[in-house]
């Protein structure tokens, strides 16, 4: 469920079809997600879950995947 969320987050802000973004879609240029959509896609997020993403931790984030691991753990600590 959460990894379908982010997927269509990240979809709107890149302007994708939110079928083309996997768990192994990589937060690149390579992939059309600049710096400041990822910045967008954990404000989203941290709205969304009701969660607090640290700065710290967003560097950590390689793949949609990263995302979705991480918000799954602190939902399962609440």
């Amino acid at each position: 469920m959460v990894y379908k969320k982010i997927a269509k987050m990240l979809a709107e802000i890149i302007d994708a079809d939110y079928e083309d973004i996997t768990q192994e879609t990589e937060l690149t240029t390579e992939y059309g997600i600049e710096a400041v959509n990822v910045a967008k896609l954990v404000i989203q997020c941290e709205k969304y879950f009701k969660i607090i993403i640290h700065d710290e931790d967003v560097h950590n984030f390689k793949r949609v995947k990263d995302i979705a691991e991480y918000i799954e753990e602190i939902l399962s600590d609440n």
